[in-house]
This record gives C-alpha cells, structure tokens and sequence, in this order.
C-alpha cells in the first residue's frame, strides 16, 4: 500500500476536514514509500535530511503527521516497527511574534474609512472598516472571517465552526462590532464573504497597509487581537479557538505586553462571560 493511499484510508477513518487531508498528500507526494517504510529510523533518516533544506517549523509537522501515519498503520495493522524509542525530536526557535500596537489599530481603522475604490459589491470604505474591527475583536482567521453568517449571531454571540479545525467556537461581539456589521450592506447570508472575495480581500488589504504606512499582513490582526486578550486577562487561547494552551506563545507579541500589561484597547475587546 502506497502512502497516498494510506492517506486516504486514514482521512476517512477520522474524518479529516479538507485542509488536513491536503497538507497530508502534500507531504506524502515528497516521499516514494510504501506503508512498510513507516519506520522510526527512516522517518529519523528523513528528519535529519529535510533540516538541511526546510525551516525547523515545516520539519517539525513533518515528524507530526508522519508520526500519525505511522501510529494509524501500526493500528490497522499494516505495518509492524519493533523499534521502541520515539521519533528523533526536531528543535524550532522560539517564536517572536510582532502584532500592532492600539495606536496602529486604530490608525488603520481610520484609513479604512477613507480608503477609495470599491468591490463588485460594495465600497471598500464600508468593509474594510468594519473587516478590521471585528477581526481585530474576534481573533479569527481570514478564511473564517469570510464565512461567518449573519445567521450565526445571536445577540452578541457569534458562534461558528472554526474551519482549520472543524471545532464549535463562540465568539463574543461588542456593540461596536454589531454596530459596524449592521452598516454593511447585506447581499447574501456570509456577512463579509458575499461582498469581498477571499483574492480581492488579500489585495485590497494590502492596500490598506501601505496606504496607512504600516508593514504587516492580515495575520497582524490575530495576533493583536490575541495580544490585547492577554492584557486584559483573557486567555490568549481560548479566545483565538485553540485547546493546546502552548499555542497562545506563536501570537502574543511579549514586547507589547511588557511596555503595557494594563492596556485597554481604543476598540471594545470582548469580554468573556
């Protein structure tokens, strides 16, 4: 049995979301094994050769879904390995996440609602602005941004299905964020993602960032929004939907922390109840 295929049969044995089964075949497609070959020495071998031509971090989910591959064959039975000890370990540098300040958070809301030009939809003065708040309140994602509903808030409860995931997640919405998604025009169910489309957004937001005179990506929103939580004693974590507590490390920007821990962000952050 190939690996590909291996893939396949694991994929549906947990019922993998679309994501995970491509990162899954991108990786297998790099490596002309069979199931047999799922070996500790040979994911070892592996390991060590990638190091020499990827990052530590694409490395270390490496050995993640190889070491689950392996574990989901050796439990089907497909593959027997005598050898006891664990796969070799990967080290990656420590994480410095950078996220805006809330003097840039609000300095980009403000060019928002200037911003010219428009969508097939809509102006970008409408979206955008609101966009930026309610990611920046949220902490959610890009692609889940996009496909909230208007449907999935209940008073100020936005509850949705985080897509990387597949998990139930709630986030809480201030009057501000209600106040900007209601100014919207309304073309569809999706709230943002029927009146900028996923390509228009990256383009146009980049834009944004420029004409503000800020460097970064839509990302810097996540991590603000996780860096503001933390100040506000939140915790990082569950607020950005995750449930591995050490994740909070890759997007709380310590150096914002340490100049402020009792900072109150100029936008309503929201408040867990």
């Amino acid at each position: 049995m190939s690996l590909l295929d291996l893939v396949d049969l694991y994929c549906v044995h947990v019922a993998a979301s679309l994501g995970y089964r491509w990162q899954l075949t991108v990786l297998v497609r790099r490596l002309p094994w069979n199931v047999a070959d799922l070996t500790v020495p040979k994911i070892d071998a592996y390991l060590t050769t990638a190091l020499q031509k990827l990052a530590p971090a694409t490395v270390q989910n490496h050995r993640r879904m190889l070491g689950t591959l392996r574990k989901f064959a050796i439990r089907e039975g497909l593959v027997v390995d005598q050898c006891t000890r664990p796969i070799r370990r990967v080290k990656t540098p420590c994480p410095n996440p950078i996220a805006w300040t809330q003097a840039e958070i609000a300095h980009l809301v403000s060019v928002a609602r200037e911003m010219p030009g428009r969508t097939a939809y809509c102006a970008l003065s409408e979206v955008l602005p609101a966009y930026v708040i309610v990611a920046y309140t949220t902490g959610l994602r890009a692609g889940d941004m996009l496909a909230i509903r208007h449907d999935q808030i209940r008073g100020d409860r936005l509850s949705l299905v985080i897509r990387k995931t597949n998990t139930p997640h709630v986030a809480v919405l201030t009057a501000q964020c209600l106040a900007a998604i209601r100014e919207l025009p309304r073309r569809g169910g999706r709230i943002f993602g029927d009146l900028i489309p996923e390509r228009q957004l990256s383009r146009h937001f980049r834009r944004l960032v420029l004409r503000a005179g800020m460097a970064g990506s839509s990302k810097f929103l996540r991590r603000s929004s996780a860096t503001f939580a933390e100040l506000n004693g939140i915790d990082a974590t569950g607020h950005l939907g995750h449930r591995t507590a050490q994740m909070k490390r890759h997007y709380v920007d310590m150096a914002i922390m340490s100049q402020n821990r009792r900072a109150v962000p100029p936008l309503e952050l929201l408040h867990h109840s």
